[in-house]
């Protein structure tokens, strides 16, 4: 048995008997796009303020790993403008119950670090890209980068090391919807999953109504048959996933606006400042940063989480829709 299997804390659950593994950390606000959608959602007091150290970060892995937590995902801003990620993957690496290990990057730094990255555990990655239209990308990000995205993709899928590199696309009308089609093919034609993401209502993002494009809409624009896949990965998340007979890829959709899989959510996040917020939507979360401190032991953060995550309102009950109210700044919290 791994540590966590036997230690008394493990095994959290919520409010709605949703068992929690898998956290996300935010390793930093800041980032070297200019994605409208993202970039003005952090002020600058923010971005002042002193990030989670390595230390801490790590702390935040062990303890959260006593509790059953087998996935952890590194996230931004661009996590990769942070010193020494390489080290926090290593250590991660080797801590006890941790099986699943993933970072969710923009790709253009990506390159120099891959060997690093994959030398030390990682075993998933995530790459955002909205188009595959170059002057598109140089509008949406401010940064004429996408050979070097598309190139460090196939690069990663050429090391065999991930199961699947996995694209996230946030769709919007018109910006990048008339890709929708050109994007699936060039998903499926390699060992991607590319996911369409729904246009959410976050914070600064400059949502309204007009640039939503719902997932059945998404589907009816991708060319030929899809199929649902039957294989059911661990930690798949909220993604529904299709393939298509004789391809390699998959095409996946995540959908928080127009359905609702609150039930399904099996997750935590800690923003880069040391806060824990427990549901993307719910607007209540807590700073644990000073708990932090070596002072501290794990059991008393622990019994501080386990109190927390069964607050009410901590997290949305799973009847609840995520379309309700504007939810938080995603460059804050890393997605």
């Amino acid at each position: 048995m791994s540590d966590h299997e036997t230690h008394p804390s493990s095994c959290l659950t919520d409010l709605s008997g949703r068992r929690l593994s898998y956290l996300r950390i935010s390793l930093t606000d800041r980032c070297n796009l200019r994605c409208d959608y993202c970039y003005h959602s952090v002020n600058e007091s923010q971005i002042a303020e002193r990030e989670l150290s390595d230390d801490e970060v790590i702390r935040l892995v062990r303890v959260f790993s006593k509790m059953g937590f087998d996935k952890i995902r590194f996230t931004g801003g661009e996590l990769l403008l942070r010193d020494r990620v390489v080290d926090l993957i290593r250590e991660t690496a080797v801590t006890a119950g941790v099986s699943l290990i993933g970072i969710t990057t923009n790709g253009l730094l990506l390159e120099k670090h891959l060997p690093g990255l994959i030398d030390a555990g990682l075993n998933r990655l995530n790459v955002s890209l909205d188009t595959l239209d170059r002057e598109k990308f140089k509008r949406i990000t401010g940064v004429d980068g996408l050979d070097r995205v598309t190139s460090v993709i196939s690069r990663a899928l050429e090391t065999n090391v991930f199961p699947r590199v996995k694209i996230n696309t946030l769709v919007m009308r018109g910006v990048n919807d008339d890709e929708i089609d050109k994007l699936a093919d060039w998903g499926l034609s390699r060992r991607t999953d590319l996911r369409f993401i729904e246009f959410m209502p976050t914070r600064g993002s400059g949502w309204e109504e007009s640039r939503f494009v719902s997932q059945d809409e998404m589907i009816e624009r991708v060319r030929g048959p899809l199929d649902i896949d039957p294989v059911i990965e661990p930690n798949s998340g909220p993604a529904l996933t299709f393939k298509q007979r004789g391809r390699p890829g998959r095409v996946s959709f995540i959908s928080a606006v127009s359905r609702s899989f609150c039930n399904e959510c099996n997750r935590l996040r800690v923003t880069s400042r040391g806060t824990v917020v427990g549901c993307l939507f719910s607007g209540k979360e807590i700073r644990i940063r000073e708990l932090l401190d070596p002072r501290v032991d794990d059991e008393t953060i622990i019994a501080v989480i386990k109190t927390l995550t069964r607050s009410q309102d901590f997290r949305r009950g799973i009847e609840n829709r995520t379309r309700t109210w504007e939810g938080p700044s995603m460059r804050g919290i890393g997605g």
